[in-house]
Protein backbone atom coordinates (compact mmCIF):
# COMPACT_ATOMS: atom_id res chain seq x y z
CA UNK A 1 0.00 0.00 0.00
CA UNK A 2 1.38 3.41 -0.99
CA UNK A 3 2.12 5.69 1.93
CA UNK A 4 0.08 8.87 2.05
CA UNK A 5 2.28 11.87 1.31
CA UNK A 6 -0.24 14.69 1.56
CA UNK A 7 -3.41 15.24 3.54
CA UNK A 8 -5.75 17.99 2.40
CA UNK A 9 -7.81 19.41 5.27
CA UNK A 10 -10.77 21.57 4.29
CA UNK A 11 -13.27 23.33 6.55
CA UNK A 12 -16.55 24.15 4.84
CA UNK A 13 -19.47 26.38 5.69
CA UNK A 14 -22.12 26.81 3.00
CA UNK A 15 -19.76 26.85 0.01
CA UNK A 16 -21.08 23.84 -1.89
CA UNK A 17 -20.15 24.87 -5.44
CA UNK A 18 -16.75 26.21 -4.46
CA UNK A 19 -16.01 23.06 -2.47
CA UNK A 20 -16.91 20.88 -5.45
CA UNK A 21 -14.53 22.85 -7.67
CA UNK A 22 -11.77 22.63 -5.06
CA UNK A 23 -12.08 18.86 -4.73
CA UNK A 24 -12.18 18.38 -8.49
CA UNK A 25 -8.97 20.42 -8.85
CA UNK A 26 -7.24 18.13 -6.32
CA UNK A 27 -8.38 15.07 -8.25
CA UNK A 28 -7.11 16.46 -11.55
CA UNK A 29 -3.91 18.23 -10.54
CA UNK A 30 -2.40 16.31 -7.61
CA UNK A 31 -0.36 13.21 -8.50
CA UNK A 32 1.04 12.45 -5.03
CA UNK A 33 -0.71 9.84 -2.87
CA UNK A 34 -3.13 11.85 -0.79
CA UNK A 35 -5.98 11.88 1.66
CA UNK A 36 -8.82 14.40 1.78
CA UNK A 37 -10.52 15.41 5.03
CA UNK A 38 -13.50 17.76 5.19
CA UNK A 39 -15.10 19.20 8.31
CA UNK A 40 -18.50 20.69 7.60
CA UNK A 41 -19.47 23.43 10.06
CA UNK A 42 -23.23 22.71 10.11
CA UNK A 43 -23.85 23.98 6.58
CA UNK A 44 -27.44 24.58 5.56
CA UNK A 45 -26.81 24.35 1.82
CA UNK A 46 -26.23 21.18 -0.22
CA UNK A 47 -22.59 20.74 0.82
CA UNK A 48 -23.00 17.52 2.79
CA UNK A 49 -25.33 15.72 0.33
CA UNK A 50 -23.01 16.75 -2.51
CA UNK A 51 -19.98 15.35 -0.70
CA UNK A 52 -21.68 12.07 0.13
CA UNK A 53 -22.99 11.67 -3.41
CA UNK A 54 -20.03 12.83 -5.50
CA UNK A 55 -16.97 12.31 -3.29
CA UNK A 56 -17.55 9.13 -1.25
CA UNK A 57 -13.81 8.65 -0.64
CA UNK A 58 -13.53 11.96 1.19
CA UNK A 59 -13.41 11.54 4.97
CA UNK A 60 -16.21 13.77 6.21
CA UNK A 61 -16.85 15.08 9.71
CA UNK A 62 -20.26 16.67 10.22
CA UNK A 63 -20.17 19.26 13.00
CA UNK A 64 -23.47 19.97 14.74
CA UNK A 65 -22.58 23.66 15.02
CA UNK A 66 -20.14 26.13 13.51
CA UNK A 67 -16.85 25.50 15.33
CA UNK A 68 -14.94 28.13 13.40
CA UNK A 69 -11.75 27.66 11.40
CA UNK A 70 -9.42 26.52 14.19
CA UNK A 71 -11.97 24.38 16.04
CA UNK A 72 -12.98 22.43 12.94
CA UNK A 73 -9.41 22.01 11.69
CA UNK A 74 -8.39 20.62 15.08
CA UNK A 75 -10.89 17.79 14.53
CA UNK A 76 -9.15 16.91 11.29
CA UNK A 77 -5.49 17.01 12.34
CA UNK A 78 -5.63 13.80 14.46
CA UNK A 79 -7.12 11.98 11.43
CA UNK A 80 -4.32 13.09 9.13
CA UNK A 81 -2.24 10.27 7.59
CA UNK A 82 -0.02 12.40 5.38
CA UNK A 83 3.54 13.45 6.07
CA UNK A 84 2.44 16.93 4.98
CA UNK A 85 -0.82 18.39 6.20
CA UNK A 86 -2.29 21.09 3.94
CA UNK A 87 -4.94 23.47 5.22
CA UNK A 88 -6.90 24.45 2.11
CA UNK A 89 -9.80 26.88 1.89
CA UNK A 90 -12.85 25.58 0.09
CA UNK A 91 -12.64 28.42 -2.47
CA UNK A 92 -9.13 27.47 -3.58
CA UNK A 93 -8.40 25.80 -6.92
CA UNK A 94 -5.18 23.77 -7.01
CA UNK A 95 -3.12 24.40 -10.13
CA UNK A 96 -0.88 21.81 -11.84
CA UNK A 97 2.33 20.90 -9.96
CA UNK A 98 1.64 23.35 -7.12
CA UNK A 99 1.46 20.74 -4.37
CA UNK A 100 4.37 18.73 -5.74
CA UNK A 101 6.54 21.88 -5.83
CA UNK A 102 5.79 22.72 -2.21
CA UNK A 103 6.41 19.15 -1.06
CA UNK A 104 9.67 18.99 -2.99
CA UNK A 105 10.85 22.16 -1.27
CA UNK A 106 9.94 20.86 2.20
CA UNK A 107 11.61 17.52 1.49
CA UNK A 108 14.82 19.28 0.48
CA UNK A 109 14.82 21.65 3.48
CA UNK A 110 13.66 19.78 6.60
CA UNK A 111 13.76 22.86 8.83
CA UNK A 112 10.82 24.38 6.94
CA UNK A 113 7.81 23.78 9.19
CA UNK A 114 5.23 25.81 7.25
CA UNK A 115 5.03 26.71 3.57
CA UNK A 116 2.72 28.74 1.36
CA UNK A 117 2.75 29.80 -2.28
CA UNK A 118 1.62 32.40 -4.81
CA UNK A 119 -2.12 33.03 -4.88
CA UNK A 120 -4.02 34.65 -7.75
CA UNK A 121 -7.63 35.81 -7.76
CA UNK A 122 -10.46 35.43 -10.28
CA UNK A 123 -9.17 38.53 -12.08
CA UNK A 124 -5.78 36.91 -12.55
CA UNK A 125 -4.10 39.41 -10.26
CA UNK A 126 -1.75 38.46 -7.46
CA UNK A 127 -3.24 38.21 -3.97
CA UNK A 128 -0.36 38.94 -1.55
CA UNK A 129 -0.07 35.77 0.47
CA UNK A 130 2.66 36.41 3.01
CA UNK A 131 3.08 39.06 5.68
CA UNK A 132 5.31 40.11 8.50
CA UNK A 133 4.08 39.63 12.04
CA UNK A 134 1.66 42.38 13.07
CA UNK A 135 2.74 45.21 15.34
CA UNK A 136 0.71 47.97 16.94
CA UNK A 137 2.47 50.50 14.71
CA UNK A 138 1.53 48.62 11.55
CA UNK A 139 -2.06 48.10 12.74
CA UNK A 140 -2.31 51.85 13.34
CA UNK A 141 -1.08 52.56 9.81
CA UNK A 142 -3.68 50.14 8.40
CA UNK A 143 -6.47 51.63 10.51
CA UNK A 144 -5.74 55.17 9.36
CA UNK A 145 -4.99 54.21 5.75
CA UNK A 146 -1.55 55.83 5.96
CA UNK A 147 0.03 52.63 4.62
CA UNK A 148 -1.52 53.47 1.25
CA UNK A 149 0.55 56.64 0.98
CA UNK A 150 3.70 54.56 0.54
CA UNK A 151 2.47 51.08 -0.43
CA UNK A 152 5.95 49.76 -1.28
CA UNK A 153 7.64 51.05 1.86
CA UNK A 154 8.73 48.59 4.53
CA UNK A 155 8.29 51.30 7.19
CA UNK A 156 4.76 52.33 6.16
CA UNK A 157 3.42 49.07 4.70
CA UNK A 158 5.70 46.48 6.24
CA UNK A 159 2.96 44.27 7.69
CA UNK A 160 1.46 43.65 4.23
CA UNK A 161 4.98 43.29 2.77
CA UNK A 162 4.39 45.97 0.17
CA UNK A 163 8.13 45.96 -0.45
CA UNK A 164 8.00 42.34 -1.70
CA UNK A 165 6.81 41.41 -5.20
CA UNK A 166 6.17 37.69 -4.48
CA UNK A 167 8.41 36.78 -7.42
CA UNK A 168 11.13 34.98 -5.47
CA UNK A 169 11.06 32.15 -2.95
CA UNK A 170 12.15 33.19 0.54
CA UNK A 171 11.70 32.85 4.29
CA UNK A 172 8.85 34.98 5.68
CA UNK A 173 7.14 35.55 9.02
CA UNK A 174 3.77 34.14 8.01
CA UNK A 175 1.86 32.76 5.04
CA UNK A 176 -1.87 33.04 4.55
CA UNK A 177 -4.19 30.27 5.71
CA UNK A 178 -5.85 29.87 2.29
CA UNK A 179 -3.19 27.28 1.46
CA UNK A 180 -0.99 26.41 4.41
CA UNK A 181 1.35 23.40 4.37
CA UNK A 182 2.55 21.95 7.67
CA UNK A 183 4.54 18.90 8.68
CA UNK A 184 2.25 16.53 10.53
CA UNK A 185 4.93 15.91 13.17
CA UNK A 186 5.13 19.63 13.96
CA UNK A 187 1.43 19.66 14.80
CA UNK A 188 2.16 17.24 17.64
CA UNK A 189 5.32 19.04 18.71
CA UNK A 190 4.04 22.62 18.60
CA UNK A 191 0.37 22.02 19.35
CA UNK A 192 -2.69 22.36 17.16
CA UNK A 193 -4.38 25.62 16.19
CA UNK A 194 -5.44 27.87 19.07
CA UNK A 195 -9.25 27.64 19.30
CA UNK A 196 -9.45 30.99 21.09
CA UNK A 197 -9.33 32.29 17.52
CA UNK A 198 -12.73 31.48 16.03
CA UNK A 199 -11.58 32.79 12.68
CA UNK A 200 -8.54 34.83 11.55
CA UNK A 201 -5.07 35.14 13.10
CA UNK A 202 -4.91 31.40 13.93
CA UNK A 203 -2.35 30.83 11.17
CA UNK A 204 -0.43 33.93 12.29
CA UNK A 205 -0.30 32.48 15.79
CA UNK A 206 0.90 29.10 14.51
CA UNK A 207 3.65 30.74 12.45
CA UNK A 208 4.67 32.71 15.52
CA UNK A 209 5.06 29.48 17.46
CA UNK A 210 7.02 27.94 14.58
CA UNK A 211 9.48 30.84 14.64
CA UNK A 212 9.76 30.72 18.43
CA UNK A 213 10.70 27.04 18.10
CA UNK A 214 13.57 27.97 15.77
CA UNK A 215 11.94 26.60 12.62
CA UNK A 216 11.18 28.25 9.30
CA UNK A 217 8.15 29.59 7.47
CA UNK A 218 8.67 29.63 3.70
CA UNK A 219 7.04 31.28 0.69
CA UNK A 220 7.35 29.17 -2.47
CA UNK A 221 7.15 31.42 -5.53
CA UNK A 222 7.26 28.53 -8.02
CA UNK A 223 3.90 27.15 -6.89
CA UNK A 224 0.57 28.85 -7.52
CA UNK A 225 -3.11 28.35 -6.67
CA UNK A 226 -6.30 30.23 -7.56
CA UNK A 227 -8.36 31.73 -4.75
CA UNK A 228 -11.75 33.41 -4.94
CA UNK A 229 -11.62 34.86 -1.43
CA UNK A 230 -14.35 35.44 1.14
CA UNK A 231 -16.33 32.33 0.26
CA UNK A 232 -17.83 32.01 3.73
CA UNK A 233 -17.03 35.33 5.35
CA UNK A 234 -18.91 37.53 2.89
CA UNK A 235 -22.11 35.77 3.95
CA UNK A 236 -21.83 37.29 7.45
CA UNK A 237 -20.10 40.64 7.03
CA UNK A 238 -20.77 42.07 10.51
CA UNK A 239 -19.60 38.88 12.19
CA UNK A 240 -16.51 38.80 9.97
CA UNK A 241 -15.42 42.24 11.17
CA UNK A 242 -16.16 41.36 14.80
CA UNK A 243 -14.24 38.10 14.53
CA UNK A 244 -11.25 39.94 13.08
CA UNK A 245 -11.28 42.44 15.97
CA UNK A 246 -11.56 39.71 18.62
CA UNK A 247 -8.83 37.61 17.06
CA UNK A 248 -6.50 40.62 16.79
CA UNK A 249 -7.08 41.40 20.45
CA UNK A 250 -6.36 37.80 21.47
CA UNK A 251 -3.17 37.68 19.37
CA UNK A 252 -1.70 40.83 20.88
CA UNK A 253 -2.74 39.88 24.42
CA UNK A 254 -1.24 36.41 24.04
CA UNK A 255 2.07 37.41 22.49
CA UNK A 256 2.69 40.93 23.80
CA UNK A 257 0.75 41.24 27.04
CA UNK A 258 -2.39 42.76 28.55
CA UNK A 259 -1.06 46.31 28.15
CA UNK A 260 -1.87 46.18 24.43
CA UNK A 261 -5.59 46.38 25.22
CA UNK A 262 -5.70 50.17 25.46
CA UNK A 263 -3.83 51.02 22.22
CA UNK A 264 -5.89 48.37 20.42
CA UNK A 265 -9.07 50.12 21.50
CA UNK A 266 -7.77 53.33 19.94
CA UNK A 267 -6.77 51.49 16.76
CA UNK A 268 -10.16 49.76 16.45
CA UNK A 269 -11.87 53.13 16.93
CA UNK A 270 -9.82 54.72 14.15
CA UNK A 271 -10.38 51.70 11.94
CA UNK A 272 -14.13 52.02 12.39
CA UNK A 273 -14.13 55.74 11.60
CA UNK A 274 -12.03 55.42 8.44
CA UNK A 275 -14.00 52.43 7.11
CA UNK A 276 -17.33 54.10 7.83
CA UNK A 277 -16.23 57.29 6.06
CA UNK A 278 -15.03 55.22 3.11
CA UNK A 279 -18.38 53.41 3.03
CA UNK A 280 -20.20 56.77 3.01
CA UNK A 281 -18.12 58.06 0.11
CA UNK A 282 -18.52 54.85 -1.92
CA UNK A 283 -22.18 54.25 -0.97
CA UNK A 284 -21.43 50.84 0.54
CA UNK A 285 -23.85 50.57 3.46
CA UNK A 286 -22.19 52.88 5.94
CA UNK A 287 -24.68 51.98 8.68
CA UNK A 288 -23.75 48.28 8.52
CA UNK A 289 -20.05 49.14 8.58
CA UNK A 290 -20.46 51.45 11.57
CA UNK A 291 -22.50 48.81 13.41
CA UNK A 292 -19.87 46.12 12.79
CA UNK A 293 -16.99 48.23 14.06
CA UNK A 294 -18.97 49.48 17.07
CA UNK A 295 -19.70 45.89 18.09
CA UNK A 296 -16.06 44.99 17.41
CA UNK A 297 -14.96 47.82 19.68
CA UNK A 298 -17.22 46.49 22.46
CA UNK A 299 -15.84 42.99 21.95
CA UNK A 300 -12.27 44.24 22.36
CA UNK A 301 -13.22 46.41 25.33
CA UNK A 302 -15.02 43.57 27.18
CA UNK A 303 -12.60 40.79 26.15
CA UNK A 304 -15.45 38.83 24.58
CA UNK A 305 -14.32 35.33 23.67
CA UNK A 306 -14.17 34.40 20.00
CA UNK A 307 -16.91 31.76 20.32
CA UNK A 308 -19.03 32.75 17.34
Amino acid sequence: MTDTIVTFAIVNWNTCERLRACLNSIAVHVSLPHQILVADNASTDESVPMLEREFPKVDLIKCNRNLGFAGAHNLLIPLSKGKYHFLVNSDVIIKPRAIETIVRRMEAEPDIAVAGCRIVGPDGLLQPSCRRFPSLWQQLLLATGLNRLAPRSRLWNGYLMGDFDHATSRDVDQVMGSIFAMRRTDCDELGFLDTDYFMYFEEVDFCKRVKQAGKRVFFEADAEVWHEGGGSSRQVRVLTIRRTMRSMRHYFHKHYGAWTWLPLLAIVSLDGVTHTLHACVTSRNAWLTAKAYALGFLDVMTFRKASF
